[in-house]
């Protein structure tokens, strides 16, 4: 393969990493939004039966969301085993999400072992983009716009998985936030409320949190300031390793005249 084909394959590769990361970005920036505030927002406005749009709304963002991840699990690898049995198994989840949380009928009668799996699930693979996404970001020498957006996408993540962790806890020992949660919808908005509020460094409100829970909110609080400070160090071009290389003789200055000792 000659340079010049490699560049355009680096080139288009990197339009490609723009393209996703950037899409991610706005589908996780708009399911946060859904979570956070449209059940507020219609019951203000005077919606009737508004868990059920909720409901659509996030189970439409939701299957866009892990599309995108598995769109954007393709640009790190090319076999075919892990790109076709991660989306195989994204389909599966989706699937039992949107039965477990259906408010137009019950199609699960004890959906909580199910929630775990969808959410055990959600975890692995979320981390494992985002190790493929932070080896990515900190690779190269320069810091192109697709790094950039891939760092927001990668913090935006890092809330989603600690979510999915803390809803997982929730499942397997309720009452862990020091309040009842029920099984669901709204543990699943606790779970991601939670953990943006320690990545942020809000106060959740929370006041009678389980030992494990206020473990775990501290591991994503030092992970997440860890992340932030080899990101700033990253884009400010500092070493990542590596110590500078020394001059070759050819970069030195050349004299333009002779020294009295030469």
């Amino acid at each position: 393969m000659s340079f010049l084909t490699r560049q355009l394959t680096t080139t288009a590769l990197q339009r490609e990493k723009l393209k996703d990361y950037r899409n991610i970005v706005v589908i996780q920036v708009t399911v946060i939004t859904i979570l956070m505030t449209l059940e507020d927002l219609l019951a203000g406005i005077g919606f009737v039966d508004i868990q059920k749009w909720v409901y659509t709304l996030f189970i439409a963002f939701a299957g866009f969301y892990l599309l995108l991840l598995w769109d954007m699990m393709r640009n790190f690898t090319s076999n075919m085993l892990i790109v076709r049995g991660s989306l195989a198994w994204l389909m599966v989840l989706f699937v039992l999400g949107a039965m477990g949380e259906n408010p137009f009928r019950r199609l699960l009668d004890n959906p909580r072992p199910y929630y775990i799996f969808i959410h055990s699930s959600l975890t692995i693979i979320q981390s494992y983009i985002i190790t493929l996404s932070i080896r990515d970001i900190f690779s190269g020498s320069r810091v192109t716009s697709d790094k950039l957006w891939g760092s927001a996408c990668v913090y935006l993540m890092i809330g989603f998985v600690f979510g999915d962790v803390f809803d997982i806890l929730n499942l397997l020992s309720p009452g862990c936030f020091g309040v009842e949660i029920p099984v669901g919808f709204a543990s699943y908005l606790g779970g991601v409320y939670f953990s943006y509020a320690t990545l942020g460094g809000v106060d959740a409100g929370y006041e009678h949190l389980s030992r494990l829970v206020r473990n775990v909110s501290v591991i994503e609080s030092l992970f997440g300031n860890l992340y932030l400070v080899f990101l700033i160090g990253r884009i400010l071009g500092l070493p990542t390793g590596a110590v500078a290389e020394e001059k070759s003789p050819k970069d030195a200055p050349k004299h333009t005249a002779p020294t009295p000792y030469e």
